[in-house]
């Protein structure tokens, strides 16, 4: 009968025993962050590359992911190998960034981890354009130390 119980409270604990270090998070999203069909998209609404805004996740809620945590620790620093600059800010600093900053490129991320593999969700916000919204979804697998994307979707929504 305890075994039972057991087996009832695992989904409780299941998140944390699959958590993540905010390193591999940066990774992941690094590796979504890479595909070229994403920075063509950018270039193509942007016309040049410009800085993206990853809006951190100060306030859990009952809809928080397991990830949460490790999003509020990203630094710059964690993006540097990108082509463009990654700035990992809290919804304050969005309030407080220059109008034509803040219109270029919010970003929300998410992810999912499930052993070797992961899902990851980005939205992009783009108000002022004619398509407001970028979104992207990924299924990843780690292989030799390293995310690979298996199956992506990138679309640019009015």
């Amino acid at each position: 009968m305890a075994r039972y119980y057991l087996l009832l409270l695992f989904p409780l604990f299941s998140g944390a025993l699959s958590a993540q270090s905010d390193t591999e998070v940066a990774a992941c999203l690094r590796a979504c962050l890479q595909v070229p069909e994403l920075e063509a998209a950018f270039t193509q609404e942007w016309g040049a590359l410009r800085p993206l805004y990853l809006r951190k996740r100060e306030n859990p809620s009952i809809g928080s992911r397991s990830t949460d945590k490790q999003f509020d620790l990203l630094t710059a620093a964690d993006f540097r190998s990108l082509p463009w600059e990654v700035i990992p800010v809290t919804r304050e600093d969005i309030q407080n960034l220059p109008l034509e900053e803040a219109e270029f490129g919010i970003l929300e991320a998410g992810i999912e981890f499930r052993g070797e593999r992961a899902t990851a969700g980005l939205f992009i916000n783009l108000p002022r354009y004619p398509r407001q919204w970028m979104s992207c979804s990924f299924l990843l697998q780690k292989e030799g130390g390293q995310w690979l994307i298996l199956e992506k979707s990138i679309e640019v929504l009015p």
